[in-house]
């Protein structure tokens, strides 16, 4: 079982992630065989069950160099607004139990989510730099305990 938990962070469920771009810009072509590298950034998600959709701060869309894909509307406690869109590749960390006689090791591994999604940017903040909205979470179990304790269980 695949699966990522923690305790709240100042009355938040934030998980590790990585970011990749889904549809990566084409790199020249050249007679010349190169390596192609797939930058990961590494950052913190709100586990948020309230979001209808995936959201991106300015800063990962920055830092990412992420292409504009395309426009959806945003609603927030602002309004509705024009807001641009990126295609992305999520990954989140997961710590999985190694079974030498119950010593309570764990492996880290990164789980990527099979689909891309579509994320609309957002404004930063102090807490967290990734929204992962409902459009994740649906296709998961997400468990929230008394406590503070929390799991994400991917598989």
């Amino acid at each position: 079982m695949v699966q990522t938990t923690g305790l709240l962070s100042e009355g938040k469920p934030i998980i590790e992630i990585a970011i990749a771009d889904a549809i990566p810009n084409p790199s020249s072509v050249s007679p010349f065989s190169t390596e192609q590298k797939f930058p990961l950034r590494y950052y913190r998600a709100l586990l948020d069950t309230g979001a209808d959709i995936t959201c991106l701060c300015e800063r990962v869309v920055r830092e990412t160099n992420l292409s504009p894909y395309g426009m959806m509307n945003m609603t927030s406690g602002m309004g509705t607004a024009p807001t641009i869109t990126y295609i992305i590749q999520l990954g989140i960390w997961c710590q999985e139990p190694l079974d030498f006689e119950g010593d309570g090791q764990f492996t880290r591994t990164l789980f990527w989510l099979e689909e891309a999604y579509e994320a609309p940017r957002i404004k930063d903040n102090q807490w967290f730099d990734v929204i992962i909205g409902t459009d994740i979470l649906s296709q998961y179990d997400f468990h929230l305990r008394k406590g503070g304790e929390f799991t994400l269980t991917l598989s």
